[in-house]
C-alpha cells in the first residue's frame, strides 16, 4: 500500500516537570512530554515522558524515539512503552550525551534494579541506541543532520540546565520544530533558534511560565509564550503550539491564556492531550 505524504503530530503528553492528575488537568492533560510524529512508514516519538505510556503504535510502522535530554519528566514513561514488549519490534532511540553519559548508560542508571526490575536492553524488542554528537550540539549555531527513513532530522543545542536538544523534522516539504526546555536567554540562543526554525510550518515551543513567573525563575531553562511569539515571528513560522505546561497550571488557567493569545495573534494554540495536527 502506498504511504500517504502527510506529516502529522499527535499530543500524547504536554505537561512539564512532573505528571499531574485530577479533574482540573483533564483537558490539557497531566502526562509529561511526548509527541507522536507520523510520516509515511515512520512513527517518531518526541521525548518519552509519561505520555508515551498511552501510545498505541501501528504494527507495521518503524519506531524511533528522539529524546531532548535526560531529565526525569522526559524519559519516565519509556519503561511503560508498549512496543518494547514485542519480540519482533525494532526501536531506534536517539539522544546526545549528557554529563559525559551516553544515552544507553544514562537510561541504564534509571531503568535498572532496584528502581526497575530490568534494563531497556532486557525487553523483548530490539533496541538500538544512536548517540548524537554532543560536541556539535554543545555550542550555538551548530547542527547535526541525519535521516529516519524519508524524514530529514536536524538537531541543535538548546539553552537548559545540563543541556537540551532542539529537533527539526522535515518530510515531503513540511517541517516541524520541537523546542521544549528552552530558555530565551542568552540572546545568542534565540538567534540560533530563529535561524534553525526559519520558514518552518509548525513550532512546538516551551511556555511553562507566564512573564511574571519567569522573572522568579530565570535560569531554570524554560520560557514564555510571549518570547515564543517573538521567535516565531522572526523565523517566519506558520503556526506555533505552546507546550510544557507548568504542573500547577489548571485547565481553566491555560484556557484563559490560550484565549488571550489566540485573540491577539491568531495561529496559536496550547497543546491539549489528544490533539492531532496535520502539518
Amino acid at each position: 500500500m502506498k504511504q500517504e505524504s502527510v506529516l502529522s503530530l499527535t499530543v500524547l503528553g504536554a505537561r512539564g516537570s512532573m505528571p499531574v492528575e485530577g479533574k482540573d488537568f483533564a483537558l490539557y492533560g497531566g502526562s509529561t512530554s511526548c509527541y507522536l510524529v507520523r510520516a509515511g512508514e515512520e512513527e517518531i516519538y518526541l521525548d518519552a515522558g509519561s505520555g508515551i505510556a498511552g501510545a498505541r503504535p501501528n504494527d507495521s510502522a518503524n519506531i524511533s524515539i528522539l529524546i531532548t535530554h535526560m531529565h526525569l519528566d522526559h524519559i519516565i514513561g519509556l519503561p511503560f512503552f508498549s512496543a518494547l514488549a514485542h519480540k519482533n519490534r525494532h526501536i531506534d532511540i536517539y539522544a546526545a550525551a549528557r554529563e559525559n553519559l551516553n544515552i544507553k548508560t544514562a537510561l541504564n542508571r534509571l531503568v535498572t534494579a532496584p528502581f526497575w526490575p530490568i534494563t531497556i536492553g532486557d525487553y523483548p524488542a530490539e533496541v538500538k541506541f544512536h548517540d548524537l554528537p554532543s560536541d556539535t550540539l554543545g555550542t550555538d549555531m551548530t547542527t547535526h543532520i541525519f535521516s529516519i527513513g524519508k524524514v530529514s532530522v536536524m538537531a541543535t543545542h538548546g539553552t537548559h540546565p545540563n543541556g537540551s536538544t532542539i529537533f527539526r523534522l522535515t518530510y515531503d516539504g513540511k517541517s516541524v520544530v520541537y523546542a521544549t526546555d528552552f530558555e530565551h536567554t542568552p540572546i545568542s540562543g534565540c538567534d540560533n533558534l530563529i535561524e534553525f526554525a526559519k520558514d518552518s510550518d509548525f513550532l512546538l515551543y516551551d511556555a511553562q511560565y507566564t512573564e511574571e513567573e519567569y522573572e522568579k525563575h530565570r535560569g531554570y531553562g524554560h520560557s514564555t509564550a510571549a518570547a515564543g511569539l517573538k521567535i516565531a515571528a522572526a523565523a517566519n513560522v506558520k503556526r506555533i503550539m505552546f507546550v510544557h505546561h507548568a504542573p500547577w497550571r489548571t485547565d481553566e488557567e491555560i484556557a484563559k491564556l490560550e484565549e488571550k493569545f489566540v485573540n491577539r495573534y491568531g495561529n496559536v494554540s496550547f497543546a491539549k492531550i489528544g490533539d492531532k495536527i496535520v502539518i
